[in-house]
């Protein structure tokens, strides 16, 4: 992580304190001399190592969970439209629909981690009463590639912004570098990638990478995050009976990019609240 000037280095600093209450203890602030030497060509006022941090093939960690799910004799049921659900106050009645025909199965844990989709989910419910059902935002979010050589070695978040992590600098699992995302408030479900952003990346980019040759930035692609709020933080919503008070009910709100990271942390945390 990195800072520019003495309000984002306040904010850094603030950021560790934060790490360090949520049990994150291995941070470490970086001289100007160590900073050169893990981040090459970077601009900074002061940084911030993560030794703990690192990067996942989202692709390969699906089909792990996959595998793991067979194994313990689950299954996974594509092409199905969660329809509604009632619940009789043992069990839920839940309505799918798999390619045009309707079905019912009966449970009574009822889990809904439909990301996007989550609150038309929980509309669906009828024992849940509606003023437990956040508003939604969308909040669009593209990439940026980087064409060619480049002398980034490790992760380099700029100070966050208001609405997101700020554009920052990843690299996944063959080298390839790429930038982002920003943030866009939008009114409909739409993953085309803007190429006008252009611009306003290499604006952000070049506060820590001067030596930015922005020809090579090609268009990626886009994300939509389940955003609960405009403006300021906010943390994953994750209700059980204990706030609607309907008992095997789990409803999964604001589970926006991270909640890829923390999956096997929620998980638990879920399968908690569950039992």
């Amino acid at each position: 992580m990195v800072a520019h000037g003495e309000r984002e280095i306040e904010k850094l600093h603030t950021l560790v304190q934060q790490a360090k209450n949520n049990g994150v203890l291995d941070l470490a602030f970086l001289s100007q001399a160590e900073l050169a030497h893990k981040a090459p060509q970077i601009k900074a006022s002061m940084g911030v190592w993560s030794p703990s941090t690192g990067i996942v093939d989202s692709h390969q960690l699906m089909l792990s969970y996959l595998h793991k799910l067979s194994e313990h004799g689950g299954q996974y049921v594509n092409n199905t439209r969660f329809v509604g659900a009632q619940f009789d106050g043992h069990y839920f009645i839940v309505t799918l629909n798999c390619d045009g025909q309707l079905f019912n199965l009966k449970c009574t844990t009822l889990i809904n981690a439909a990301g996007l989709f989550a609150q038309s989910c929980a509309k669906q419910i009828d024992a849940l009463d509606p003023r437990f059902i956040p508003e939604l935002y969308y909040c669009k979010g593209q990439y940026f590639s980087y064409q060619g050589p480049h002398p980034f070695k490790h992760l380099i978040y700029p100070m966050p912004e208001q609405h997101g992590l700020g554009v920052h600098a990843t690299i996944d699992l063959a080298g390839q570098l790429k930038f982002g995302p920003d943030t866009s408030f939008i009114d409909e479900l739409d993953y085309t990638p803007n190429e006008q952003a252009k611009a306003r990346f290499v604006s952000e980019i070049i506060k820590y990478w001067p030596n930015l040759d922005g020809s090579r930035l090609q268009v990626s692609y886009c994300g939509i995050r389940p955003k609960l709020l405009k403006s300021g933080t906010q943390d994953f919503v994750i209700q059980d009976h204990s706030v609607h008070g309907i008992k095997g009910l789990i409803n999964l709100f604001g589970i926006e990019s991270p909640g890829l990271t923390a999956s096997l942390a929620i998980a638990q945390h879920v399968s908690k609240k569950a039992s």
